[in-house]
Formats: structure tokens, sequence, C-alpha cells
């Protein structure tokens, strides 16, 4: 014979459990939601701290990234520039080998002031404290104590490199002779061709 099915129960988890107590069920079930809650909540701890690192770093890569790179033309363009402003400076210096030039700048400078020179001695040296050589000069000039001055004032203008070590002026009291003065003045140059 057939008998006909019968329908059993489902059992509810605490049923399904073990036959123990229902106090020591309550127990395995809050042991087993702790088992599981605690590495959860651990995990989620850890990962809020990676997340503002992560964060931190993505907001310094997006900084690095907004910066704009430097073009090849705008570096070459600040490179001549710098080339531009060597070569104007180099100008400002005179070079050794010019000495001829600047002794013949100083005699039109001295014929304009109505001065004249009477002699000249031109040498150099490389002082230990000095960028470049330096050109020694030493003038002996004759003509009025004012215009020596107006020479000396133009001095600056004429050679903006040059410094007057030695300046000695002789008046003389006579009516009709001329003053007398003798300068020495240091150029400092450059080394190199122009």
């Amino acid at each position: 014979m057939i008998q006909p099915e019968t329908t059993e129960k489902k059992k509810g988890l605490l049923d399904r459990l073990p036959r123990l107590g229902r106090v020591s069920q309550l127990i395995l079930l809050i042991g087993a939601f702790l088992i599981i809650f605690i590495p959860i909540w651990f995990v989620d701890q850890q990962q809020s701290k990676r997340q503002n690192e992560l964060k931190a770093t993505l907001a310094n890569l997006d900084r690095i990234l907004a910066v704009e790179e430097t073009p090849k033309a705008k570096l070459e363009a600040e490179l001549a520039q710098a080339t531009a402003e060597t070569e104007a400076t180099k100008a400002i210096f005179p070079n050794l080998n010019q000495s001829p030039e600047i002794i013949d700048s100083l005699l039109e400078l001295a014929e304009l002031n109505d001065i004249y020179i009477t002699q000249t001695k031109v040498s150099s040296s490389q002082p230990k404290e000095a960028i470049g050589p330096t050109l020694i000069i030493q003038l002996s000039l004759k003509g009025q104590v004012p215009k020596f001055q107006n020479f000396l004032l133009a001095l600056d203008n004429k050679l903006p490199t040059s410094q007057i070590t030695q300046l000695t002026f002789n008046i003389v009291g006579e009516e009709g002779a001329e003053d007398t003065a003798s300068i020495k003045i240091d150029i400092l140059c450059y080394e190199g061709s122009k």
C-alpha cells in the first residue's frame, strides 16, 4: 500500500541546533554572530584608513598632473634670454686684447674735457679676489683741476668696469702754468675672445 506523503513541518533555526537548552542555544548564536561580525567590523575599520590614504595619493597625483608640462619652446626661450644677457654683460667687460682701443677712448675723453695725456703705462694682473684679469692703466694728465674732475666723472660712463685706485693732483700756483694729475685706473676684464 501506498501511504500518503506526510508533510513535515520545517524546523526553525533553533530547532536545527543540537539539543541544547534555550540559553545555550542563544549563547551559541551570539558567539557565531560575533565570530562573523568582528572580522567584518575590523576590515571595515581598516578600509576607511586605506580609503583616506588612497584619496590623499589621488589628490597628490591630480595636483601633479594639473601642473603644466614645461614645453621645449619655453625652455629654449629662457636659454636664449640667458645667453643674450651673458653676451650683454660681456659687452660691458672689455677684453685684455682691447687695451689699444681703451687707450684711444681715454685719449678722446681727455680731448673732450680739454686736458692732455702726457704719459701712459699699461699692464695687466690677475688678482686673487677679482673675477677676471685686470688691466692697469697709469695716466699723467696736464690741464685744469675742474677739467680733471669732469674727466673722472665721464670715465664711469666710458668704462663702467673701471676703478680709480690712485689719484694725485699737483696744483701749480703760478699764473699761466697748468696743473698736473697722475691717475691709476684698474679695469676689470673678462677672459675670452670677442
